[in-house]
């Protein structure tokens, strides 16, 4: 019975795997299968149990500081649904349970690759079929262009440091074929955080691979947006000009933000829609409908949850960036590392400096559908710490 339960176990991670590069309703559904069979998993008697990693303190801290800004906010009852979001933690130790077998783990990176392909080509032909121009963007099964733009942004990270670093060349095949297909997506989701998400991404990759590459990097990032055609040139040169339309509006909702934390500066105005708030502190001079959120993550925590929640959250990232990076330059230097598993704790690193770069343009944090995959490949990247190299013993001399 507990082989037949950890086959079950094993099975649904590959099914969340499956379900990451598609819409909230199936990534919830495989989470909480993955997560009821690995529960039965770790209880059994004699059973492996939960793997240890520096997030599991931090997410304890988060949730508390979740339910303090919750009750205390000026909207308990609209704010304390949103504490469960951050039971989604669960997802690091869960994956780092199953990534302690290898061939579990690339079998789950595969059918993320595999999957993150029917994805894209999904998300393209729906683009086509609405016109394939902008003021239409590419949403995928996401829904929203900004959350496309950034599940687009992680798997292209992943899909890069496999073909930079793994040395199978199925998987970068795999990665190469996925690259070809994110690029035209990522491009006409129309989104500046993820353009720039994936540039810092790709530049930890290229310094942890080929550093002396890093101006060529640049020199591609600025050809590219000259040739872009008129209005995506226009969308990426518009992050330089801060009288550009987009950004006065966004200058604007960040006063309002600031000046909301002002007055809430100990713990915040609560976890709900911040809509009527914005409404109220926000100038005159606006001409957007109101947000129901800062656009910026550092300013939505300060703004929701205050100094103690933001002081929650420095400690959480320095966690989570802590169980991706674990041992990483060490094995870099000695090289004795399994080189996949090099590769996937390279783009973990990348896709999480990523996706903080794009938290200062976008509330990505809120955003399941892209939690659950940065949680997924940092879980993996903790267990891919503990891969060694399998070396072929010399023969006998004769």
């Amino acid at each position: 019975m507990s082989s037949a339960l950890e086959r079950m176990a094993a099975l649904s991670f590959l099914l969340l795997a499956a379900a990451l590069p598609w819409s909230i309703a199936p990534m919830s559904i495989a989470v909480a299968l993955s997560g009821a069979l690995t529960l039965a998993c770790w209880w059994r008697p004699g059973g492996e149990r939960w793997v240890r990693t520096p997030v599991d303190l931090a997410a304890i801290v988060w949730l508390v500081a979740l339910t303090i800004a919750a009750i205390t906010g000026e909207d308990p009852s609209g704010s304390v649904h949103r504490v469960t979001k951050g039971f989604l933690l669960a997802i690091v130790p869960l994956a780092a349970y199953h990534g302690r077998d290898p061939k579990l783990a690339r079998r789950a990176i595969a059918v993320l690759l595999v999957s993150a392909a029917f994805a894209t080509v999904f998300a393209l032909v729906k683009f086509a079929m609405q016109g394939g121009a902008f003021p239409v963007r590419v949403r995928g099964a996401a829904g929203h262009p900004l959350t496309y733009g950034g599940q687009a942004m992680l798997l292209a990270i992943l899909a890069g440091a496999i073909l930079l670093r793994s040395r199978d060349r199925r998987f970068m095949g795999a990665a190469c074929v996925l690259l070809a297909l994110l690029a035209p997506a990522l491009l006409g989701s129309y989104t500046r955080s993820a353009w720039i998400g994936t540039l810092v991404g790709f530049g930890i990759l290229i310094g942890f691979t080929r550093a002396r590459w890093l101006p060529a990097l640049l020199g591609a990032a600025v050809i590219l947006v000259l040739v872009m055609p008129g209005g995506y040139r226009e969308r990426a040169s518009s992050v330089f000009h801060p009288h550009n339309v987009w950004n006065r509006e966004r200058i604007i909702l960040w006063d309002a933000g600031w000046r909301m934390f002002r007055e809430h500066p100990v713990t915040g105005v609560g976890l709900q829609d911040l809509k009527p708030w914005v409404a109220r502190y926000r100038s005159p001079e606006a001409h957007e409908p109101p947000h129901g959120h800062m656009h910026n993550v550092y300013l939505q925590v300060l703004v929701t949850m205050g100094v103690i929640g933001f002081a929650a959250f420095v400690y959480l990232v320095t966690a989570l960036w802590r169980t991706a990076a674990r041992r990483l330059r060490v094995d870099a230097r000695t090289g004795g590392a399994d080189p996949f598993g090099m590769a996937l704790r390279i783009a973990t690193v990348a896709a999480l400096a990523g996706f903080l770069v794009a938290g200062v343009f976008e509330w990505n944090f809120g955003d399941e559908e892209l939690l659950d995959l940065l949680f997924t490949l940092i879980g993996l990247a903790w267990a891919a710490s503990a891969w060694r190299q399998v070396r072929l013993a010399a023969p006998p001399s004769s």
